[in-house]
């Protein structure tokens, strides 16, 4: 059975909120919630430390304020049946950290991230301790990994993300990131989802496309992803592309990139689950195509 997901990024837009307090910035993220009900989410992304969204003078958010806000997005992911993930300051044994929360759909806290990659500026101003960890949370729907900010420019976190089996990667930042976020993404195969405070969530598929994006005007933007979805190599698989739409109509969606030579196949059938149409069209994966060619370099070396 397809394993689709029904994603909600959002972002603060930090030209629109100047001057928010940290109550208005977490009353704004639970009016959000209230409004997602009928979207049926099953992860909704916040940025990076959002209650301090729009506030310049201010660089830290109270311990009183930390645990409001664990209570109420805890309360907000059991009503809505929805895994969330979002951004704050935390103090873990009397440290303080830039920590991402993964609340499960029970309320539950699923896992925390601790930024790995604190900028100087947040360490020597703001007294950040950098994380020493890099999870890979399990979730009903897929595996996630999630990055903050400044880890974006060390290429090893995502690399290792993919080691461990990250299918989808979270992003929550105080920037648009732009392009490395594509680059990732077609790099190691999985979607990545960013959350920013600015004007730019943006919601990449595995060929480093971008899929959605939130707006200057819009703080959110939804989308169903397919973590089952293929890349192909269309060498020797060029006649495949008509057959198996041919045979399966609506049942699958197929995407062609002619300037990167692949194609994509995601299914719209529980009957016809990705397995089964790799088997029955005889489909070669692009990692399998890799492997295979590169077992043939080295047996003629």
């Amino acid at each position: 059975m397809p394993r689709k997901a029904n994603v909600i990024t959002t972002c603060f837009n930090e030209e629109l909120i100047r001057g928010s307090s940290m109550e208005q910035n977490l009353q704004r993220a639970l009016n959000m919630l209230d409004s997602f009900s009928s979207l049926q989410p099953d992860l909704i992304c916040f940025p990076e430390v959002f209650l301090l969204s729009g506030n310049d003078n201010n660089n830290e958010s109270s311990k009183e304020m930390t645990k409001l806000t664990y209570q109420a997005l805890s309360v907000q992911a059991k009503k809505l049946n929805s895994y969330i993930i979002a951004s704050v300051h935390e103090w873990i044994d009397s440290k303080k950290y830039i920590v991402a929360w993964l609340f499960d759909r029970n309320g539950n806290l699923a896992g925390r991230y601790c930024k790995y990659y604190p900028t100087d500026g947040e360490m020597k101003r703001d007294g950040i301790t950098p994380g020493k960890e890099m999870p890979v949370f399990e979730t009903d729907f897929g595996k996630i990994g999630i990055a903050i900010c400044y880890d974006i420019g060390y290429p090893e976190i995502w690399s290792r993300l993919s080691a461990m089996g990250a299918e989808l990667v979270v992003w929550l930042s105080a920037y648009d990131g732009g392009f490395p976020l594509e680059a990732y993404a077609w790099l190691h195969a999985y979607y990545v989802i960013s959350s920013v405070r600015s004007n730019h969530s943006k919601m990449i598929d595995k060929t480093g496309k971008v899929m959605a994006s939130t707006s200057k005007w819009a703080g959110w933007s939804s989308k169903t992803i397919d973590l089952d979805k293929q890349i192909f190599h269309i060498d020797n698989q060029y006649d495949k592309l008509l057959e198996v739409q041919g045979c399966l109509g609506r049942k699958v969606t197929i995407e062609s990139f002619s300037q990167e030579n692949i194609f994509t196949i995601e299914s719209n059938d529980k009957e016809w689950p990705m397995e089964r149409i790799v088997s029955e069209f005889k489909l070669e994966s692009y990692r399998e195509y890799h492997v295979r060619s590169e077992k043939a370099q080295n047996e003629s070396r």
